[in-house]
């Protein structure tokens, strides 16, 4: 005899943490692609418009931290942030509130001479993440630096012209429309 396979209430504790974490990791997920792409309302979603965050030592609001941001990553001809390990942890006092921290590798290029703008670097993400009317999105960020290397641009493997590129200004591969459905074609 075969065992019924058992399914999950909709109303579970541990559905809801699911659906938290993954709410909370898209966050995440919309603030790096909103910098590499140089979309700042995507990256602005990923914070609540009170949010606190701590870069490079200065305590700024939401806006003020993007505008530093993107004057930065403005000066690159190209950025590719990485978020590795995602570790969410639910308050168990509070259903709306969490805490993530996120390993990440940050790629960023610059058309100066090395060693300006040319670098890797490896970071974390400690964020107070809340929820407010069903959407949850960083209440505090702390970036925490952990290494940083010059990327030698002269060992580097040129890419060869008929490659398909990343696009910076709302023309990328990832911004085109769905394909029509081609469901039994």
């Amino acid at each position: 005899m075969s065992e019924q396979p058992r399914s999950i209430p909709s109303g579970s504790v541990g559905l809801d943490a699911l659906l938290a974490e993954r709410a909370i990791e898209r966050a995440l997920l919309r603030y790096a692609r909103g910098v590499d792409r140089m979309d700042r309302d995507l990256a602005a979603s990923a914070f609540h418009p009170d949010a606190r965050i701590t870069l490079g030592g200065t305590v700024a609001d939401r806006d003020t931290t993007l505008d530093v941001v993107f004057a930065l990553v403005a000066r690159r001809t190209m950025t590719m942030h990485y978020l590795t390990n995602v570790l969410v942890e639910l308050d168990p006092a509070d259903p709306d509130r969490a805490r993530a921290e996120t390993y990440g590798i940050a790629f960023q290029r610059s058309p100066s001479e090395p060693p300006h703008g040319n670098i890797v670097s490896g970071f974390r993400y400690i964020d107070l993440v809340t929820r407010r009317a069903g959407e949850w999105r960083v209440r505090e960020r702390l970036t925490v630096s952990e290494w940083q290397r010059v990327d030698d641009l002269a060992g580097q493997w040129p890419i060869p012209e008929a490659s398909l590129r990343g696009a910076r200004d709302g023309s990328d591969p990832v911004s085109r429309p769905w394909p029509p459905d081609c469901r039994g074609a």
